[in-house]
């Protein structure tokens, strides 16, 4: 692919990237008019439909086999439904730059686990998780002081953290599972049965209640988290890994903790404290070590971005 096609991938993958960085502060401003089942649901319909629509992925009759639907649903709760309740649940009780920062983890999280399944850790591993490991006690740490694990943001870092391993564990499954599958197809099948399964609690919860008091101002965050966060960007995405490559794309998560805290400035006045700003930097220190001269290891990282 020459330099001239390639230009429209990268505007593609800067679009996700920044798209999926604002996503924790649109979150954090909507969980205070819903629940995050009604969020959850809200955007699986809308989000699931516009790629349905956008990405033409097909679905055969022989695609639904136990063993597919079985796989489906394990990986819709770790990367969609599940990820998606925890992490409105913690961005009640912290700030939406701490949860930028704390996503961007996964890529070290992943390798972490890749290496407890039997992967070699070299020396610029383990460098990396300790880089990632002390960023992550600045930035969880950084607004607490004495009595830390009592206050309410501590609790939310801590129940935000569990939402990171959750992804962690959905990107090895998305690598060993449905090989078969283009990316697309395998996202979109994710966040339909995302959908059907959270639907029946949403109806029992009189979920859909929830929807006649909102305001503009959430319909507005609404729509960005399922039309630009769950559809546009998912597909921007999925563009570019087939595109540019995984390792030239994975670069571009660097961007995401960036762009919350831009977003979460500008939408909720958040100030990120320094100790939270130095760990976010030793994190994303640490992703680039694990990266690094390993092209066939960060193949395997490839979806191991903090999209929300």
């Amino acid at each position: 692919m020459n330099q001239k096609n390639e230009v429209p991938l990268y505007a593609q993958v800067v679009f996700a990237a920044a798209v999926w960085g604002a996503a924790y502060p649109f979150t954090k401003q909507l969980v205070a008019e819903l629940s995050p089942v009604s969020i959850i649901v809200f955007r699986g319909l809308v989000g699931s439909l516009a790629l349905l629509f956008l990405s033409r992925s097909a679905f055969r009759l022989s695609d639904l086999t136990t063993g597919n639907l079985l796989k489906l649903l394990v990986m819709s709760v770790l990367g969609v439904s599940g990820q998606q309740y925890v992490q409105a649940y913690a961005l009640k009780y912290t700030l939406s730059s701490h949860a930028g920062w704390l996503m961007a983890s996964t890529p070290i999280i992943v390798a972490a686990l890749m290496a407890w399944l039997g992967e070699r850790i070299s020396p610029l591993k383990a460098a990396a998780f300790l880089l990632g490991f002390a960023g992550t006690l600045l930035v969880v740490f950084s607004r607490a002081g004495s009595g830390a694990l009592s206050l309410p943001s501590t609790r939310g870092d801590l129940v935000f953290l569990s939402s990171c391993l959750a992804w962690a564990f959905y990107v090895i499954c998305a690598k060993r599972w449905l090989t078969g599958w283009t990316q697309a197809k395998a996202t979109t099948a994710t966040m339909l049965v995302a959908l059907a399964t959270t639907l029946p609690f949403w109806l029992a919860s009189a979920g859909p209640a929830e929807f006649a008091a909102i305001s503009g101002r959430a319909w507005l965050s609404l729509a960005y988290l399922s039309v630009l966060s769950s559809a546009l960007a998912y597909l921007f995405w999925n563009n570019a890994v087939e595109g540019l490559g995984p390792v030239k794309t994975s670069y571009f998560i660097y961007l995401e903790p960036f762009s919350t805290l831009a977003s979460a400035y500008l939408l909720l006045g958040e100030r990120t404290a320094p100790a939270a700003f130095a760990g976010g930097l030793l994190i994303l220190a640490g992703v680039y070590l694990v990266g690094r001269r390993e092209p066939a290891r960060r193949e395997n990282l490839k979806g191991a971005t903090g999209h929300a």
